[in-house]
């Protein structure tokens, strides 16, 4: 009886090890996630320790692919929290985020969402560095592109052709129509500095949602 009482829990550790191994690098990844997902849930605006705990996820979320990165939102009203992954608009990665989002698991106040979402409302800027810029400082005209894509040429008020500045600038697009429409919908961007007089040529940046949408139905 001694004997067998020291043979089962073996046998049981053996077979939780084998499983953990047969799961998918995207199992794993969520395995590990639901382990900690309370910490996330309510220690991401502790500052002593959210370096320590994103750069643990950050290590666990590059064993899926080393180009992945992530956010969180606040807490939402609903007492919702988001957890994005993103591609970064490298379109060959998007298969990879889709796949990793297909296998998430179903958690109490958590929404995992596939690439950057929309954020609602036609108002938003953001603060970039020492840089902050918002839709109203931003202008556009199109044309046509292949396969369904439109080109824009964007007008930028103050732009000044830096990496810092067109960082930004994705950031308030994906924010506007999202990063997969972005990636997909978009076949070309140029970049210039606003003329303030010809504005009335132009339109303004939040109505690219719409005509994004409207492409995608055509």
């Amino acid at each position: 009886m001694k004997r067998i009482l020291i043979i089962i829990p073996i046998i049981i550790l053996t077979m939780g090890f084998s499983l953990f191994n047969n799961q998918s690098k995207e199992e794993k990844f969520w395995t590990w996630f639901s382990k900690h997902q309370e910490t996330y849930y309510t220690e991401i605006e502790n500052l002593e320790i959210r370096e320590r705990i994103f750069n643990e996820l950050s290590t666990e979320l590059k064993k899926v692919h080393s180009d992945l990165v992530f956010e969180f939102s606040p807490i939402q009203e609903n007492e919702i929290r988001e957890f994005t992954v993103s591609a970064e608009g490298i379109k060959k990665l998007f298969p990879i985020v889709k796949n990793l989002l297909e296998k998430a698991p179903k958690i109490d106040k958590w929404k995992f969402n596939a690439f950057r979402q929309r954020v609602p409302g036609d108002d938003f800027e953001i603060q970039y560095g020492d840089f902050k810029i918002g839709y109203s400082d931003i202008y556009f005209r199109f044309q046509d592109g292949d396969y369904g894509k439109i080109g824009i040429e964007l007008n930028i008020r103050d732009y000044n052709g830096e990496g810092q500045t067109q960082n930004a600038i994705y950031i308030l697009l994906d924010g506007l129509i999202g990063e997969y429409d972005i990636t997909m919908g978009l076949d070309w961007i140029e970049w210039v500095k606003l003329d303030e007089s010809k504005i009335e040529e132009l339109n303004p940046i939040t109505s690219l949602r719409t005509l994004i949408d409207q492409k995608k139905n055509d």
